[in-house]
């Protein structure tokens, strides 16, 4: 079956075969020492279970890694770290996504403790990755756990399982051997893992090369038409109460109606529940590649920590490939409630604003309706903030601010400075763009507005643009309102 320590043989019908023939081998990763069984396990015989090379997916090069669950389970030795490491070595030097197609049970326990060692190595992989600004995308076969999931598959930034496929920490068969029990139906398979949120796609095994070929078509794209900037709208006449009750009736899409009107070529992601929606695609009407979030993902939605752990997983995967990172807002708050108070509100709230204040790429948000408080700001503090004539950034939402200061909510809203003129004035928005309307005309014309801004911000000279968003964001709102305004 191998030639070297190298996979020669899989599967005749197996889904992988046209992507492993297409591997260019990179040669052997050098070694300190010939594969040693060092803890003398009776009758091993250390074997790589990884194929690794160059490639090309759908036409776009990439460097590819497979692994070979016929060789000892697909496990992850001595031999297999540091083929995983050779090609996440080539990946960067060649400037190239990795693609990881695994069939694995985990650590090879023929080698004990020196095959788990394989963890902290693959780990320090993966960060040499994301240092390099590269995208890992991971397709979980049967079965992807253990060590390599966590590892792995779990870290990588746009994740797919096969259907039917057993995905998780622990096998069934060791969740039965040490708990004493099976783990329920349903547990531990791609389709669970999918709807916690841990991978982004299930697929069927004959989408699967289809599925790779779209990710790194967006990822690749450099073909992108140039959009002229659409005039100002106009903006209504309002006191901040009546304001908040436009942005809250207005006949709008909500954020998932928006993201599949301006984004092409979707490759959705997950965050494991419906409060946040995020994809990678291409930008309506110029083609820019960009990865698109909705917070929320459904009017009057108040995201959880599920939801903003989203948000910061796409900030990073567009700091990592260098797209654009556009996100419309449109909430009253976050989730207030005691359960995403104990699954860690505030930490999630803070580390996705730091991953958009921290994303390398061009930044754009999009105030679409209702912006309340932090959790909307986590999501708003881009290059660019863009407002829209029906919508309203406030810095607590009138019900909240009117108990804490004792006012009706109608007041508080018109005291609390939360229309868009205010906002420009302030200098906390930069520029109007159309409503995005229920028809598409109007949406046409919201997204011929957006595609622009991205654009300019996508054109800055990358260092001028992060020092600038850096004294944007540190220094206090440099306008102010006249006394009355």
């Amino acid at each position: 079956m191998e030639k070297g320590g190298r996979v020669t043989e899989m599967t005749a019908n197996d889904w992988r075969t046209p992507l492993l023939d297409a591997i260019e081998p990179a040669g052997e990763p050098e070694v300190d020492e010939p594969p040693v069984n060092r803890i003398g396990w009776p009758g091993y015989t250390p074997r790589n279970a990884i194929r690794w090379g160059r490639a090309s997916v759908g036409g776009v090069e990439c460097v590819l890694a497979a692994w070979d669950f016929s060789v000892h389970g697909g496990s992850f030795g001595e031999q297999d770290a540091t083929a995983f490491l050779a090609a996440v070595d080539t990946a960067v030097k060649a400037r190239r996504p990795l693609i990881s197609l695994i069939r694995s049970g985990g650590t090879r326990l023929q080698e004990g403790i020196a095959g788990l060692v394989g963890m902290p190595r693959a780990t320090l992989a993966v960060r040499r990755l994301a240092r390099a600004g590269l995208v890992h995308v991971v397709v979980a076969d049967q079965p992807t756990t253990g060590g390599v999931w966590v590892t792995v598959a779990s870290r990588a930034d746009i994740r797919a399982a096969i259907a039917g496929a057993v995905v998780g920490f622990a096998g069934p068969r060791v969740v039965e051997a040490v708990t004493g029990s099976e783990p329920g139906p349903g547990s531990h398979t791609a389709e669970s893992a999918y709807e916690a949120g841990l991978v982004d796609v299930v697929l069927q095994p004959d989408e699967a090369v289809a599925w790779l070929g779209q990710v790194l078509s967006v990822l690749d794209s450099t073909a992108v038409r140039h959009q002229e900037d659409v005039d100002r709208p106009a903006l209504v006449e309002r006191d901040g109460a009546a304001q908040v009750r436009a942005a809250r009736e207005g006949d709008r899409p909500d954020g998932v109606t928006l993201l599949q009107r301006l984004v092409v070529e979707p490759v959705p992601l997950v965050g494991g529940d419906e409060s946040v929606a995020a994809v990678l695609g291409r930008l309506e009407p110029t083609g820019q590649p960009v990865v698109a979030v909705a917070v929320a993902a459904h009017r009057g939605g108040r995201p959880t920590p599920a939801g903003f752990r989203l948000l910061t997983r796409a900030a990073r995967l567009a700091d990592r490939a260098e797209l654009p990172l556009l996100t419309l807002v449109d909430l009253p708050s976050a989730a207030p409630d005691a359960a995403a108070e104990n699954a860690g509100q505030a930490a999630a709230i803070g580390e996705a604003m730091d991953a958009v204040l921290g994303c390398r790429a061009a930044t754009v948000a999009v105030l679409v309706g209702e912006g309340g408080s932090g959790g909307a700001m986590a999501a708003a503090c881009c290059d660019t903030l863009l407002v829209t004539p029906s919508s309203y950034f406030a810095a607590l939402g009138p019900e909240g601010a009117a108990v804490t200061l004792r006012r009706s909510p109608e007041e508080a809203a018109r005291l609390m400075a939360v229309r868009p003129v205010d906002l420009l004035a302030l200098g906390v928005a930069d520029d109007v763009v159309p409503d995005a309307g229920a028809d598409e005309a109007a949406t046409a014309e919201f997204a011929a507005a957006v595609a622009a801004a991205v654009g300019k911000q996508s054109r800055a000279e990358p260092a001028r643009r992060l020092d600038a968003r850096e004294r944007r964001w540190s220094f206090p709102a440099p306008g102010q309102l006249s006394d009355g305004a």
